[in-house]
């Protein structure tokens, strides 16, 4: 196995362990990593128990010992002997969506597309944020028929046709109904800023103040 990422190690060890490895290894062998496969379970679960997780705190150095008679002294490093600390910060930090890097993995691949040149990282990364800000900018501009980056549809997205019934280009935008419709009324200094809004960017009103 290789080339798997964070999130595919999760998935590795908390739900192919148990099956993956069940006819094929000896007993105290899968009983010493399906123990390590719960580990992961309880502490990236949804939902925490305290208690539970306090007697994952005393138990864990356990399956290290147990891990430790199984693999050799190579295969450990500091990154084994860091899931000691894991059940005291799921208690400490909370769930797992306050606690996972994802988003952060996340963030560091969309910088790392940016990095052009090597020999200057920090410029190519700053220099190809400014060009992608600066085409945002520039696509509020555009005629209502041209598409662009800001108001191309998700390709996840099952959007349909414009069909609203709106002929004004500033109010016919491709979206999709989530949840039930509500209807609100705007307060005053609110349709002050609709109104000047219309005037200086819809195109239809413009013979009218002309």
């Amino acid at each position: 196995m290789h080339d798997m990422k964070s999130h595919d190690c999760h998935v590795f060890i908390q739900k192919l362990i148990l099956i993956a490895f069940r006819e094929m290894l000896p007993d105290h062998v899968w009983s010493a990593l399906t123990k390590v496969s719960l580990l992961f379970q309880s502490i990236c679960s949804t939902t925490l128990d305290v208690h539970q997780l306090h007697e994952l705190d005393n138990g864990v150095a356990i399956i290290l010992c147990n891990l430790e008679k199984i693999f050799l002294p190579a295969f450990f490093n500091s990154m084994e002997y860091l899931i000691v600390h894991l059940p005291y910060e799921a208690r400490v930090g909370g769930l797992v969506q306050y606690r996972c890097m994802y988003p952060f993995e996340r963030f560091l691949r969309e910088l790392k597309k940016k990095v052009k040149n090597k020999a200057h990282v920090e410029a190519s990364i700053v220099e190809a944020y400014i060009i992608e800000k600066i085409g945002l900018f520039t696509s509020q501009y555009f005629e209502a028929g041209v598409q662009s980056k800001r108001t191309m549809p998700r390709g996840n997205d099952e959007r349909t046709s414009n069909d609203h019934g709106i002929q004004v280009s500033i109010f016919n935008y491709p979206d999709r109904a989530s949840g039930a419709p509500k209807k609100r009324w705007h307060t005053g200094p609110e349709r002050h800023i609709i109104e000047t809004y219309i005037l200086t960017n819809c195109e239809v009103v413009t013979p009218y103040y002309e």
